[in-house]
């Protein structure tokens, strides 16, 4: 019910603003966008920008990639709000979309791309709580961060076509500490990864061949982690939520690259 009633507040914001800004997981663009806000805001007439965020832990090429992909049908600008890479030339953007007059901008996107984060580094300080959790902005703030500029900072939306929780928690949408099958979901993870990108995840686990299954990386980690049960069993549980913690704070190299 809460999560209904957040999607319904994006959407009103969506009708008040001027420019959207949508904030999508750089590692994954095409996953993380939201065709029904996008179609919504076509229905509109105000003008949307795709950010692909999180760029610092992507190639240039592939960021390049998805950029000129992505530019056929909206602005498209990659940056890294973490390190504060991209953020002018998404400036720039947002002036030449911007009417004369005071402009309403929002940020809208899927929980965890790091709208926050954005919203501080345009404020120039820290106004909006971050986290590496979904959920961390619970209701829509209004930010002033020039005389002619307001932004609203709206609570993520879950599609209700992601209604699938394994792919929810791997795009950062689903809070790992509640999944109901942590072990289910880690070999959903394996599964999608070893189809992309999956030499950055067997470098960062030292594990000894990209040939071992599911079930041996989950005893490497485990034991490589100590995660260890009475009677000396090995905590596959805990091994699966410590791997899909790392991937979504950004510390498993992971990207997919964007095809026409």
């Amino acid at each position: 019910m809460r999560r209904r009633k957040e999607n319904r507040w994006v959407f009103e914001l969506i009708r008040t603003s001027d420019v959207i800004l949508e904030v999508v997981d750089g590692r994954f663009p095409h996953l993380t966008r939201v065709s029904s806000i996008e179609k919504h805001i076509s229905t509109l007439g105000c003008s949307l920008i795709i950010v692909l965020n999180k760029c610092d832990l992507v190639p240039r090429n592939i960021c390049e990639n998805n950029k000129q992909i992505l530019n056929k049908e909206f602005p498209t600008v990659y940056i890294s709000a973490q390190n504060r890479l991209g953020t002018k030339k998404l400036r720039q953007q947002i002036s030449r979309l911007s009417p004369k007059r005071e402009t309403v901008i929002s940020l809208v996107g899927i929980p965890n791309t790091g709208k926050s984060s954005l919203l501080n580094i345009l404020r120039g300080k820290h106004v909006a709580p971050t986290g590496q959790r979904p959920g961390v902005t619970r209701h829509k703030q209004i930010v002033r961060i020039s005389n002619k500029v307001l932004i609203y900072d709206s609570p993520g939306v879950v599609p209700f076509d992601i209604p699938d929780i394994n792919l929810q928690a791997f795009l950062g949408a689903y809070e790992i500490g509640k999944l109901p099958d942590p072990i289910d979901t880690v070999n959903f993870f394996l599964d999608r990864i070893r189809l992309h990108y999956f030499k950055g995840f067997i470098e960062k686990y030292d594990i000894p061949s990209r040939e071992e299954s599911n079930q041996e990386i989950l005893d490497h980690i485990a034991k490589r982690r100590g995660l260890i049960l009475k009677g000396g069993k090995l905590n596959y549980i805990e091994a699966a939520k410590v791997i899909m913690r790392e991937f979504v704070a950004g510390k498993v190299p992971y990207w997919e690259k964007v095809t026409n």
